[in-house]
């Protein structure tokens, strides 16, 4: 069948002359404030040259806007939002590593992950791979030491799951070295590790120490940070919005003279709720802030907008109606402006809790929406038509070869949804879909059947145990 699809294209929510001022404020930042920079990397800065003023790196905004210029002749100074559309209408999902607790299926109660617990989880995610879930172990198990708590992670993912060969942060230098291992091992090598500032304006911590000893075995770094306005950034947007460019600008014009890697970088902002104190996700002004944070990028790196409405993070603490209705808004928005991979699902409270039937809730949305963007069937054979209507006037339409041809394609049908009346609804029951829902969890990990072949897992194996013993020494 011949769909049409459904898209959106958005103004932009800032004009040239915002961006302009945005530029100008973060060279004046990085002018007159600067780059605070972890005590060890000052004397290798100063042998490269940098100027120091009250302890911090600073540039001249000459220096600066030559960076920029050579960054966005890359990109050939484009702006504007991405008109090519996306090759396909499935929607794919990730979901948070991050997370220290699950949502117990039988009892509903919050605990934190142990090994064997996140093993039940990883199987659960990895059977939903048909689903469109794409993703490893969802969470971090609480009873392995700190160091080893990133390498148990990747363990269980490649272990447990097909689509967990994305490494998660090392968090350390002492686990990175096993994470790399593991992924050579497992026949997808890092070649990328992350820079995470500190915001305000700090370039320090594990993952810029991660960066610079493992620095011969990757390809590039990624500069990126979370500043959240009125909280580690000014509260306006716009201010916001220039303390994150020359934070990440500036970290990134370091880390050039620090080591010889590609060095990417991306600029974004997010909102903190001053009554909560608290960033805050799923809000109204996380999703605009997401598309913000797009324009403010590509114009700092000379591209097209991304369609960046696609982290589906809730505060909602259990699955329910909250928890719903902010990841079907960001993800009915993100898909309709092209976004077709959404990240955190089955993830509450930001990042602290995995949920079983959450994950099922957002594959249900995620069915929902894809159907939504896959548009409709909007063909008419003149001939056909007449015959239909013929033969439907006649005998009704239920029964002609058309609908039994046409109809499963023209109607989405949900898993757990309800979409009959209520006499049948009650007929059959009566069931919450809450209920539903944590039945189907119950069953999912039982159904695992993945497996690696049996000389990678002993190879994974070996490893892991090393850093066992690496770490409980």
């Amino acid at each position: 069948m011949p769909f049409t699809p459904l898209s959106a294209i958005r103004s932009p929510l800032l004009n040239s002359s915002d961006l302009e001022h945005i530029e100008e404020a973060a060279y004046g930042i990085l002018d007159e404030v600067g780059i605070k920079v972890q005590e060890d990397l000052v004397p290798a800065l100063r042998r490269k040259g940098m100027c120091f003023r009250n302890g911090r790196v600073v540039f001249d905004r000459h220096i600066t806007r030559t960076f920029l210029e050579q960054e966005r002749a890359k990109g050939g100074k484009v702006s504007g939002m991405d008109a090519t559309p996306p090759l396909t209408h499935e929607i794919t999902l990730g979901v948070s590593q991050y997370s220290p607790h699950v949502r117990d299926v039988e009892t509903g109660q919050i605990r934190p992950y142990t090994v064997d617990t996140l093993v039940e989880a990883a199987k659960t995610v990895d059977v939903l791979a048909d689903q469109g879930v794409r993703a490893g172990a969802p969470g971090t198990p609480m009873d392995v030491p700190p160091d080893l708590q990133p390498v148990s992670i990747y363990y269980l993912s490649l272990t447990y799951t097909r689509h967990g060969f994305q490494p998660p942060d090392p968090r350390s230098v002492a686990a990175c070295e096993y994470v790399l291992d593991m992924a050579e091992t497992a026949g997808h090598p890092v070649t990328l590790l992350p820079v995470y500032l500190v915001s305000p304006l700090t370039l320090a911590g594990d993952s810029l120490a991660a960066v610079l000893a493992f620095e011969k075995r990757i390809a590039s770094t990624w500069v990126v940070s979370m500043p959240s306005a009125g909280a580690t950034a000014p509260q306006a947007t716009g201010e916001a919005f220039a303390l994150a460019a020359a934070e990440v600008i500036g970290s990134a014009m370091i880390m050039h003279e620090l080591c010889d890697l590609d060095v990417g970088w991306e600029i974004q902002i997010f909102p903190f709720d001053m009554r909560a104190l608290s960033i805050v996700f799923g809000s109204p002004e996380n999703l605009l802030m997401q598309l913000a944070s797009a324009e403010v990028d590509a114009y700092f790196h000379g591209t097209h907008w991304k369609p960046s409405a696609a982290n589906i993070h809730t505060m909602a603490k259990t699955p329910g109606p909250q928890a719903a209705a902010e990841k079907a808004s960001i993800m009915t928005a993100g898909a309709l402006l092209g976004a077709r991979h959404f990240v955190c699902a089955g993830t509450l409270s930001l990042d602290e809790i995995f949920s079983a039937e959450q994950l099922l809730l957002d594959c249900e949305i995620a069915a929902h929406v894809e159907a939504v963007v896959r548009g409709l069937d909007t063909s008419c054979d003149p001939d056909a038509c007449v015959q239909d209507v013929i033969e439907g006037a006649s005998r009704g339409f239920l029964g002609l070869d058309s609908t039994l041809q046409l109809y499963r394609e023209s109607c989405w049908y949900p898993r757990f949804f309800e979409r009959g009346l209520l006499a049948a609804w009650q007929d059959s029951g009566s069931r919450e879909l809450n209920a539903r829902l944590r039945e189907e969890a119950r069953r999912l990990p039982s159904r695992h059947t993945f497996a690696l072949p049996d000389e990678v897992q002993r190879d994974l194996d070996r490893i892991y145990r090393r850093a066992e013993k690496h770490f409980s020494a």
